[in-house]
C-alpha cells in the first residue's frame, strides 16, 4: 500500500486485526473477511459460526480462532479460509477472548460466568478451568511475549445495603494454574484497559464520583503513573489501544478517535469517525485498522497531527 493510496472500505467492522507478520488484516462483520495489506485485495470470505463476535491471529499467522456470543469456538485456517475445527461448545456462553499461548497449541477464553479455561486448541478439550464466582471475565491479554496473561474481572452487582467490590485485573503465568494469578490493579467501575507493548503499563478507563478518567498503572504494582479527566462515553469494542512503540494512546470516544502522548497523557489529535468500535496498527508503518459499526477503513492515520 503506498503512501498515496486511497483508504480501503472495510465495510461494518467491530473487530480488527492485523496477522502477526503484517502481510493480512482480519476483519469481523457479518462476516469475517480477510485482506492482504500490500495489494488490498479479499484473500478470502467466510462464515464460520453464527454470531462471531471476537476473535485472534495465531502466533504464527497460520490460524484464527474465533469465538461467538454464545461461547463457541471454531478455529479457522489463516491463509485459505478452511474450517480447522468447531469447538462445538455452544452452551459455554458470552465472555472474552480468546487468547492463543505464545507456542500455538491451547487457547485460553473467558466467561461471563466467571469460568477461565484454557483448551487444547486442536482438539477443543478444556484442559483447565478457574472459577471466579459472581465475576464476568470482561477481557483477555497476553504481555511479556505470551508469557503471562492479563484478564479484567468485572465485579457483579451485589444485592442493595452491601459494598459493591471494586473491578480488577489479574496477572498469570502460563498456563493459568489454581489460585496462581495475583492481582495486578483493583479500581472501581473499569470500562477498559490495555497493556502497554513492552507489558509494564496499564492504561485502563474507570469512572470515580461521576467522572470518567484515563489512566496508567504500573503492572508490577499497580502504581498510578497518570491520570486524567476525560470525556464519558468511550464507545463500544476496543476502547483502548497503544501506539505499537508505546508512545501514544488511541482511544475510541464518541464519534472520533483520541490520541494521548506517553508520558503526561497530553492530548495530541482528535480524529472524526463515524461509530468507530475497534482500532489496530500495523507496527513500522503509518497504517491503521478503525472498524465502525458503519463502515470501517484501513488508511494512514497520524495520531500525531490534528484534523485539517
Amino acid at each position: 500500500m503506498t503512501a498515496s493510496a486511497k483508504p480501503l472500505k472495510l465495510g461494518c467492522s467491530y473487530s480488527v486485526q492485523f496477522s502477526p507478520d503484517g502481510t493480512r488484516l482480519a476483519v469481523l462483520g457479518r462476516d469475517l473477511v480477510v485482506w492482504d495489506v500490500a495489494t488490498r485485495q479479499k484473500v478470502w470470505r467466510g462464515k464460520f459460526i453464527a454470531h462471531c463476535s471476537s476473535m485472534a491471529f495465531s502466533p504464527d499467522g497460520a490460524r484464527l480462532a474465533i469465538k461467538s456470543t454464545t461461547g463457541q469456538m471454531a478455529v479457522v485456517d489463516g491463509l485459505s479460509g478452511q474450517l480447522l475445527l468447531n469447538f462445538q461448545n455452544k452452551k459455554d456462553g458470552e465472555g472474552c477472548g480468546p487468547a492463543w499461548s505464545a507456542c500455538g497449541r491451547y487457547l485460553a477464553d473467558g466467561g461471563w460466568d466467571g469460568r477461565l479455561r484454557v483448551r487444547d486448541a486442536q482438539t477443543g478439550q478444556v484442559l483447565s478451568m478457574q472459577e471466579h464466582p459472581r465475576e464476568m471475565l470482561r477481557g483477555l491479554w497476553l504481555i511479556d511475549g505470551g508469557r503471562r496473561l492479563l484478564v479484567l474481572h468485572g465485579v457483579k452487582s451485589v444485592e442493595e445495603g452491601q459494598v459493591q467490590p471494586p473491578d480488577y485485573c489479574s496477572v498469570w503465568d502460563w498456563p493459568p494454574q489454581a489460585d496462581a494469578g495475583r492481582v495486578a490493579l483493583s479500581l472501581p467501575k473499569l470500562a477498559s484497559c490495555a497493556p502497554s507493548p513492552d507489558g509494564e503499563r496499564l492504561a485502563v478507563l474507570h469512572y470515580a464520583g461521576g467522572q470518567e478518567y484515563l489512566s496508567v498503572h504500573a503492572l508490577d504494582d499497580g502504581r498510578q503513573l497518570a491520570s486524567v479527566p476525560v470525556e464519558a462515553g468511550a464507545g463500544t469494542g476496543d476502547a483502548l489501544r497503544w501506539l505499537p512503540d508505546g508512545s501514544a494512546l488511541g482511544r475510541i470516544g464518541r464519534g472520533k478517535l483520541l490520541f494521548y502522548a506517553w508520558p503526561g497523557l497530553g492530548v495530541l489529535a482528535e480524529h472524526a469517525f463515524t461509530y468507530p468500535c475497534a482500532l489496530a496498527f500495523l507496527p513500522g508503518t503509518p497504517l491503521a485498522a478503525i472498524g465502525s459499526w458503519e463502515t470501517g477503513l484501513l488508511t494512514e492515520l497520524n495520531p500525531y497531527k490534528e484534523n485539517p
